[in-house]
């Protein structure tokens, strides 16, 4: 179980570093605007928004995805390296952390009409699983024969 849950909390998270590092890629190299604009005006482009808002967006857009990217990445380094070990911290600390980011994505949802309700419930299934499995394999005791 703990290697079943290793690999759904790994791909979990490495989705969703990848997903942060491209919304920072477009952010910061490209010079688009915050994806949520997509959701609220149904372009990137804000047209008529005042500035001084669209770089607010913009500015928490870019601390958002550099936190989720840093707690990704740091995550999946806990899981190969830790949690894969039987680690009982490094398994609280994911469990804690990851819920704790996942919440933050369905309610910052909350602000958007709930526009991605599905995504957020496929993407929690899949961390509860990863988290369920990997506590099955950290907190399992062997019987004795």
């Amino acid at each position: 179980m703990l290697r079943a849950g290793a690999i759904l909390l790994s791909l979990w998270t490495g989705f969703n570093l990848v997903l942060a590092l491209g919304i920072l890629f477009m952010l910061l190299v490209l010079g688009k605007n915050a994806p949520a604009l997509l959701i609220l005006y149904g372009d990137l482009q804000a047209e008529g928004m005042d500035p001084r808002a669209l770089a607010t967006i913009n500015a928490l857009a870019v601390m958002f995805n550099a936190c989720a990217a840093s707690i990704c990445a740091l995550s999946l380094v806990m899981i190969w390296f830790a949690a894969i070990r039987k680690a009982v911290w490094a398994f609280w600390s994911l469990a804690g952390c990851l819920a704790f980011l996942q919440a933050a994505g369905f309610a910052s949802d909350t602000f958007l009409g709930n526009k991605d309700f599905l995504g957020n419930t496929v993407s929690s299934s899949i961390l509860l699983c990863g988290i369920f499995f990997v506590g099955l394999g950290v907190f399992h005791v062997p019987e004795k024969a």
